[in-house]
């Protein structure tokens, strides 16, 4: 067995600095053969100077390598799966020092300004820089150029790979120690989860016409639960691009449906190829509530900005048209990131829990002109049902509301061959008409309990502190399953609430009297019958 051979970048560093140092000294010697013997003649003294030069600068370039490499992660690869120079040897230590400081200070310069400045300056910087120093970048400070709006995809690409590698191998090991110490922790079944899922964005896409792709992030940091943002298609050659927004419980360990939603947005059904000139982006680039702290828009606030500055540091081909499809609290965020400036030319809302409680018509998101807005609410979406955020957007002015076929519940509007899906890619490309909604508009007619639940959650939660809502939400999202079913009679509902008060710990912020009076208040606001 041939023993294993350390590469050590110094040493290559050293040998092509001696190769270099000895180019002169050679030249001189061709020079002199050259008129000795002639150019003929001395042909071979210049195939061996060609033969210095460039091992010189493959040295170069394979010691910038091993030393990215030594952080963890493949940079050659990385560079290579999305056409990124692997020439580093161009690139020396002085550099990148100087790249490196120079990029910290127009980040620094933009901290304060508005999202599409910053990302102008960050296009500026690249624009300058040689495909040799980008490479440099993507494998020097992944960490940094990954998540860069306005930095070009391909580069950003590249970093995000090394991350999801240096990330793979970082939580095999975590794994490994967790099962070999304490193999019935729970933790155990999460890692084995998100390792799956970073696995698997390392692996080439089908792209269903008998191509294989790599995967593409323009976003990834496994921190906490994950953010991630994800390109299906061509951004370069793309005129038309949808940004999908998900809401809660959606993390790294999950994010297989997000991204399988993804997939059969761009998915021509007709011809199993993705839509001709089209890209879906996924952007799960916030911390997304759980079910507990989804009543309160303190998420969706601070992920607004990250929204519009993403927006403006996208990359399409030249009059490209952008949807923003958001879905369940990605309506609240997105309504804030919309309220900010972000410019979209289409949005739809799906299984809203509401806009925000200011917003009661498309007039009130301030819109730029020709923008459409449209909303979907497929039956039995519980999110829709309780408005915890306000008005459901199907419901308001300057709104179309749209069909969603045969989808029920929360979470079918991406259910392929169906009406929601086709409204859904109609409004991606351009291409064609939607299908509107055909029925009563209210909600309440809708959804038996829908208005109970509404008026019954309010009252609740105007008693308890702000900061005990989301303790609030999870102990009540039972009752709120068992109401749609259909249990609304006052002494079933007054004795599961008191019981699920007292259970939470949340019994101290309500007199005996206090539940008998929110129950009948709802059920009596609600118009239901009291049995």
């Amino acid at each position: 067995m041939e023993p294993e051979r350390v590469v050590d970048a110094d040493d290559l560093e050293r040998l092509a600095k001696l190769l270099t140092d000895k180019r002169q000294l050679a030249e001189q010697y061709y020079a002199r053969a050259c008129q000795l013997v002639g150019q003929v003649q001395a042909t071979p003294l210049a195939a061996m100077l060609r033969w210095a030069g460039d091992t010189a600068t493959e040295l170069g370039n394979r010691a910038a390598i091993v030393r990215a490499a030594e952080k963890g992660g493949d940079p050659f690869g990385a560079l290579s799966a999305f056409g990124l120079s692997t020439a580093l040897g161009t690139v020396s230590g002085e550099d990148r020092t100087r790249l490196t400081k120079d990029l910290k200070s127009v980040i620094a310069r933009g901290a304060t300004a508005r999202p599409e400045q910053r990302t102008a300056a960050i296009r500026k910087f690249f624009e300058k820089v040689t495909a040799a120093e980008r490479a440099s970048l993507a494998i020097e400070q992944p960490d940094v150029v990954g998540r860069l709006d306005g930095a070009p995809a391909t580069v950003r690409y590249a970093a995000s790979r090394l991350l999801i590698e240096r990330a793979v191998a970082h939580e095999q090991k975590d794994l490994a120690a967790l099962k070999a110490t304490d193999p019935k922790n729970p933790q155990a079944t999460l890692l084995e989860k998100r390792v799956a899922r970073m696995t698997e964005f390392l692996q080439p896409r089908g792209t269903g016409d008998g191509r294989s792709v790599p995967r593409q992030f323009l976003l990834f940091d496994p921190a906490g639960d994950g953010r991630v943002a994800e390109v299906f298609g061509d951004l370069t050659t793309a005129k038309h691009v949808a940004v999908m927004v998900p809401g809660i419980t959606n993390r790294l360990d999950n994010y297989d449906s997000i991204a399988n939603d993804a997939v059969a947005l761009l998915k021509d059904h007709a011809s199993g190829r993705e839509l001709p000139e089209s890209a879906v982006i996924t952007w799960l680039g916030y911390d997304t509530p759980e079910f507990g702290d989804s009543v309160l828009p303190a998420k969706a606030e601070a992920g607004a900005p990250a929204l519009h500055s993403f927006r403006a540091g996208l990359e399409a081909a030249r009059g490209a048209k952008f949807a923003l499809f958001a879905h369940s609290y990605g309506t609240l965020l997105s309504s804030k990131a919309l309220q900010e400036g972000t410019p979209f030319d289409s949005v739809v809302f799906m299984g809203s829990p509401g806009l925000g409680p200011t917003i009661k018509s498309a007039a009130h998101l301030k819109l730029g002109s020709g923008t459409q807005v449209f909303a979907m609410r497929a039956p039995g979406d519980w999110v829709s049902y309780t408005e915890a955020h306000g008005r459901d957007p199907a419901e308001m002015a300057g709104i179309r509301r749209l069909a969603t076929g045969r989808s029920s519940g929360h979470s079918e509007y991406y259910t392929p061959k169906n009406t929601g899906l086709d409204n859904l890619q109609t409004i991606l490309t351009g291409d064609g008409c939607v299908q509107t909604f055909m029925g009563s508009p209210k909600l309440d007619d809708e959804q038996f309990g829908a208005a109970n639940v509404r008026v019954l959650v309010k009252e609740l939660q105007s008693r308890v502190p702000q900061w005990k809502v989301g303790e609030l939400a999870t102990a009540f999202e039972p009752i709120i399953t068992r109401v749609m079913n259909g249990s609304t009679d006052i002494p079933t509902l007054t004795a599961l609430t008191t019981k699920t008060l007292a259970d939470s710990g949340l019994s101290g912020y309500f007199a005996p009297q206090d539940v008998a009076q929110i129950v009948g208040r709802s059920l009596t606001e609600a118009g239901l019958d009291q049995r």
